[in-house]
């Protein structure tokens, strides 16, 4: 990816604005996923909220740890790699 241009009297984001940028966005996918998941196995398959909750938790986290795998792989391979 390529970054924007920036003036010569704007600064750079610090490294907390850009960690808390990619925190909200990983709280909002986790949040959006977690729902929809909770509602459709209370709302389709008519589950309980127990079953409903328990089964959005299974979802994010084979969601978010197959993207913190996938990510570990692509770093341990480099660039040159494949």
């Amino acid at each position: 990816m390529t970054e924007r241009q920036r003036s010569g009297d704007e600064a750079a984001p610090s490294w907390r604005q850009r960690w808390g940028k990619r925190w909200l966005a990983l709280l909002a996918y986790v949040l959006a996923v977690a729902g929809l998941a909770a509602v459709f196995w209370h709302w389709v398959r008519g589950k309980s909220w127990d079953d409903s909750l328990s089964f959005a938790l299974t979802v994010v986290l084979t969601s978010v740890g197959g993207q913190l795998i996938a990510r570990l792989i692509l770093w341990k391979a480099g660039r040159g790699d494949g």
